[in-house]
C-alpha cells in the first residue's frame, strides 16, 4: 500500500462555512483503461459536472455506503479477531483493548460522513 499525497489548508477565517474553512486535498493516481476514462467523461458531460467534482462525490457515497451497509464494521471485526489471535498466540501481555477505540472511530466516521 502506498501513500497518497495529502495537501490540507486551512482558510484562516476567510469564510464561516465550516465545509470551506479545513479542506483536505488528496492527489492520488487514479489508473482508467481508454473505455473507462470514455464512460467518466460522458457522465461528467452529462451532468455538467468536472471530473474532480464527480469524483469527489463518488468517493463520499462510497465511503458513506461502507459505512451505512456494514462493509466498515465487518472489516473492523477481522481486524478485532486478528488482534484477539495475536495477543493470545503471544507470550507478552495483552495489549489495551482496541474495540473501544475502534468503535469510536466508527461512531466519528459516522458523524462526519453524514
Amino acid at each position: 500500500m502506498h501513500s497518497s499525497k495529502v495537501n490540507q489548508t486551512y482558510n484562516n477565517g476567510r469564510t464561516n462555512d465550516p465545509a470551506i474553512s479545513n479542506l483536505v486535498t488528496i492527489h492520488e493516481r487514479v489508473n482508467l483503461t481508454k473505455e473507462q476514462y470514455d464512460v467518466l467523461k460522458t457522465i461528467c458531460h452529462t451532468y455538467e459536472e468536472s471530473i474532480s467534482d464527480y469524483m469527489q462525490e463518488a468517493l463520499i457515497e462510497a465511503m458513506r455506503f461502507d459505512i451505512e451497509e456494514g462493509n466498515f464494521c465487518d472489516i473492523l471485526l477481522q481486524k478485532l479477531d486478528n488482534n484477539d489471535k495475536a495477543r493470545n498466540n503471544s507470550s507478552s501481555p495483552p495489549a489495551p483493548n482496541t474495540m473501544n477505540s475502534d468503535l469510536d472511530l466508527l461512531k466519528e466516521l459516522q458523524s462526519k460522513i453524514s
